[in-house]
């Protein structure tokens, strides 16, 4: 047997005398029980992650957008405002209340769906559904519905300004506290 093949089965690192080169070689069983053993880690970490851990990553990665939603928000709200309706006033809306609905939303888990959406914005629902504790009328100043269209004061575009200062650091965010929860799981699974 030659000196390459002696080098390819036993895995050792043999050398060239012409070229000078070296030639690396490993034994098809030592490879074919790495792969298993990959492949049951594999295994080991699909069942180990939940739905429930994803949502929680990526919950914890949407906290600096909804303290820049908060931000600008805070920096625009004027002391109270009264929302008309049938000729009374229907709510009363305090300085910080938009601010203070500002959340991550989970939304329905819909047919053919594995996972749930989550977004930053407004909460409405729950103890946000009085009219003056909840994010409602976000989008009336958000897109300048008030005053028959024409409202243009300092939250006129609040949600879209703190979408540019957080878009790209919310993905970088998820991704690095995936990456980490991942590297976690696999340590945990090794065989």
């Amino acid at each position: 047997m030659g000196r390459l093949s002696q080098a390819v089965n036993s895995g050792k690192f043999a050398r060239s005398g012409a070229s000078g080169g070296a030639f690396i070689g490993f034994d098809e069983k030592d490879i074919q029980k790495e792969f298993d053993r990959a492949f049951k880690e594999l295994e080991n970490l699909h069942d180990s992650v939940t739905t429930a851990q994803i949502r929680r990553i990526a919950r914890a990665s949407l906290k600096p957008m909804v303290k820049a939603y908060r931000d600008e928000a805070k920096k625009g709200e004027t002391n109270l405002f009264r929302v008309y309706r049938k000729g009374g006033v229907y709510a009363e809306i305090k300085k910080g209340t938009l601010a203070k609905s500002i959340g991550v939303i989970t939304t329905r888990v819909n047919k053919g769906q594995t996972f749930a959406s989550l977004y930053v914005g407004p909460r409405v629902k729950r103890m946000f559904s009085d009219p003056e504790k909840g994010g409602w009328f976000a989008h009336f100043v958000e897109y300048g519905y008030l005053r028959d269209g024409t409202y243009r004061g300092n939250l006129y575009g609040f949600a879209k300004r703190a979408r540019t200062k957080q878009s790209g650091g919310v993905g970088n965010e998820f991704k690095r506290r995936m990456r980490s929860f991942l590297n976690k799981k696999v340590k945990a699974a090794r065989v």
